[in-house]
This record gives C-alpha cells, structure tokens and sequence, in this order.
C-alpha cells in the first residue's frame, strides 16, 4: 500500500457523513435530528447518502464482509467504509479526492460490485413520486396546461374503476405519464424515476407544487373544513398539511398553526409565507395551553402530534428498530393529553381529525379508545365512507366500533408513507349512539 499517500485528508463531507453514521449505529440516535445538528454546510446534501445506505444496508455489508474490505484494511474506519462503498456502488458511482481511505475503496469496486450482484437480496421498489399542486399560488387547469406542455401524458381510469383498479394503474405507469389522484383533488402522481427531477424542479423551489405524500394528504381531505371557517392546527411544523388546509378552505378564513419548537415554528412561517397562505396565525406556543380565548371560534381540529414514524418511507433507518414499549407509553400519553384537549377545551368544535405517521396501535387506536372514554360528547365517523368506500385498509377489529371505522396507509399496499387516520365529530344533544 505503499502507493497511498497519507497526508491527503479524506473530504470533510465524507468525514460528517460517516460521523452521523456511527452515532446512529452505536447511541440508537435519530439520523435525522444527527442531520438537522450537524454544522457542515454539504453534509445535508449526502443526506442522500445515508439514504441509499438505510434502503440497501443488508447489500452493502455483506458486500464488505465478503470482499474483506474491513478485514484487509484494519485501519478503515466501518462507518466510514459503509459511507463510501454506499456512494461508490449506490450513490454517485464515484469518490472524491485521493485520501487513503477512497483510493482503497476504489480498488475494491470491482469485488464488491461482484458480491453485490450476485447476493440474494430484497431491493425495495420506491413508491411512486406525489405532487401536489399549490392552488394559492396555480390553479389545478393552469398545472395540467403546464405538465401537457413538457409532454407529459396523463394516463385516464374508467369512469367505474375501483381502488384496486387505480392502484394497478399507480403500478404501471409509463415514465412520461402522471395519474391525478381519487381522492384528494391536486395530487399529481409520477413514476417514481422522477423523485430527483421533482425535487429541484423551479414549480417546486417556487412553492406552486409541494412534495407531499398522498397518505398526508388524507388529513385536509378527512377534516374537510369549508371555506370561510376556522381551524385549528395543533402541532403545524413544519407546514405541509397547514398549506393544504388553507388550499382546501381556498385561502379564506382563519388557521391557527402551532408550534412549540421555535426552529420548526420558523420553518412554519418560511412555508406559509412562500406558499401565499394569507389566513394563517403561527403562534409559538404548547398546544396544550391554546383554548377559545387565545383561538376563538375554533371549529375544525386537526391533531398531528409527535409519534414514533415507523410509517414514514423517507425515514433513515441504519439498523433493525425494535419496539420500545417505553417510549411508545410516554408518545401515547402525550398523544391522549393532546387529543383529549382538542376535543374539551374548544366549545364550537364541530370536527377532529387524528392524524400518526405511526403503525403502533399503541399509538393509534388505543389513543382514539382512551380520548372517546374520556370524551363522551364525541363520536367516531367513518374515514372508509368518507373515501367513498375506495380504501381497504382499516383499523383493528379487535378495537370494537373503533377498529373499522378507522384508516390504515400501508406503503407496501397503498403505495404511500405509513398513516394512521381518525376522525371525530361532535355529538348533537340528542345522538345518544
């Protein structure tokens, strides 16, 4: 190895993505939050790095293991190996600069392209790319002009197709066509080659499309508050179902968006502001402390609070989660204090919507169980009939009157980020159901 010069330093984007790797592995830190602190200007840009490496972990360790990268090389930090066989093989399919590190991951392309190809692994198939269309800033007429322009196709269903039917037609779409959602008006669907393309696109940089899981989409769609009326956002940042609710009550009325964490609160203004949503009122505050004094008039609620996310497909996972009964305990006491406030300190409610991007039922049903106990004004609706019975997946049936009256998004069947659903209404004097 005598041909590897020591003194060149390994790039410094190279040195914080493996940095954010190691933490993950060996403290069970959240990649994410490792992300959101890490000072490096580029490092959020390898983001992409660490991604490839959750979606193709199994591949590339074993590609390391067999070809004896680690074991030849006892110097190589692991992490750091992991970070650039991942951009070596699965990202950019090449390595910056000629640091020690690099030029031996580089001789070893060959040998661990061989044992990546010939290893039986489960590569996962992404789910398609959803778009959403920002009708404050561009109506949905003037969006389709513009896709048919770039030549876009736009591939029809039969006027008596089912769910099963559409998610077929999700499945094979051509790469020049895009499907226009059924349930949630504005949600643009595309092959999922298109996800890059999307991501820096100057309709998306613009704010006039916003990158939004259709599964996410569901909580306006369910909470369907009416132009003119006044809404509740409970836990906001970063914005993206604020916007849609302003989109949805087309940019008249009133929103209160909360947030308590003053870098998301931020992060809530920035979108909203760009996005032209001219009826919202960040506060920065505990959700539990807002009541009809500090939100007056409040008749629409949507509760999103913080969860586990074992559903979200974009999630960054290094190693094999297991379920922490703890922590899913105290989320669920903080998701029964929240909803329970949502539905007994606002006295014109009309309408909740309970939204995780949880598939916990410690999360989901047994909160809704809890907040109906503890709230017997309220009733559950059902979000299946609201869809216009075009979804299959509802809660669990051991959870009577709750289970099927509940919705399920499951990314491997519904082709989108894994979503709990609920929805509540306010009991009129004489429903006694």
């Amino acid at each position: 190895m005598s041909q590897f010069t020591h003194s060149i330093k390994v790039p410094t984007q190279y040195k914080a993505t493996a940095k954010i790797l190691k933490a993950a592995i060996e403290k069970q830190k959240s990649i994410k939050s490792l992300i959101f602190e890490e000072k490096h200007a580029r490092v959020r840009s390898l983001q992409a790095v660490l991604k490839h490496y959750s979606d193709n972990r199994g591949a590339v360790d074993n590609a390391i293991e067999e070809t004896g990268l680690l074991k030849d090389n006892p110097n190589l930090d692991s992490a750091l190996a992991k970070v650039l066989v991942t951009e070596l093989i699965f990202g950019r399919g090449e390595l910056n600069g000629e640091s020690r590190p690099v030029q031996t991951v580089r001789l070893y392309k060959e040998r661990l392209q061989q044992a990546i190809s010939g290893a039986e692994y489960q590569k996962k198939e992404p789910n398609p790319r959803y778009v959403r269309i920002n009708t404050n800033l561009l109506s949905i007429a003037d969006a389709l002009d513009y896709l048919y322009g770039e030549e876009w196709r736009r591939k029809q269903l039969a006027a008596d197709a089912t769910y099963a039917d559409f998610l077929v037609a999700i499945r094979t779409l051509e790469e020049d066509e895009f499907l226009m959602d059924i349930h949630v008006e504005g949600v643009l669907i595309f092959h999922s080659k298109w996800s890059h393309y999307w991501a820096s696109h100057d309709y998306v940089r613009s704010k006039k499309f916003i990158l939004q899981n259709k599964a996410t989409c569901l909580a306006a769609e369910l909470l369907a508050p009416p132009v003119g009326s006044t809404v509740l956002d409970m836990c906001a940042a970063p914005g993206m179902k604020t916007l849609h609710l302003c989109n949805v009550m087309q940019n008249q009325g009133r929103i209160y968006a909360v947030e308590q964490s003053k870098e998301r609160y931020k992060a809530l203004c920035d979108i909203t502001n760009e996005a032209g949503c001219q009826i919202v009122t960040p506060i920065l505050g505990d959700a539990l402390t807002m009541d009809s004094t500090k939100c007056p008039d409040v008749e629409y609620v949507l509760v999103d609070p913080s969860c586990s996310g074992n559903g979200m497909q974009s999630r960054i996972s290094v190693c094999d989660e297991q379920k922490d009964d703890k922590r899913l305990y105290k989320l669920a006491g903080l998701q029964i204090k929240i909803l329970s406030h949502a539905m007994s300190a606002f006295p014109n409610v009309k309408r909740i919507v309970y939204c995780t991007c949880s598939l916990w039922k410690e999360e989901n049903e047994q909160v809704v169980q809890r907040c109906l106990q503890l709230n017997p004004s309220f009733k559950l609706l059902s979000c299946k009939k609201a869809l216009r019975n075009k979804w299959q997946n509802v809660g669990d049936k051991e959870y009577v009157k709750i289970g099927k009256n509940c919705l399920y998004c499951l990314p491997d069947h519904d082709l989108t980020d894994g979503i709990f659903l609920a929805m509540f209404e306010k009991r009129q004097e004489n429903d006694c159901e």
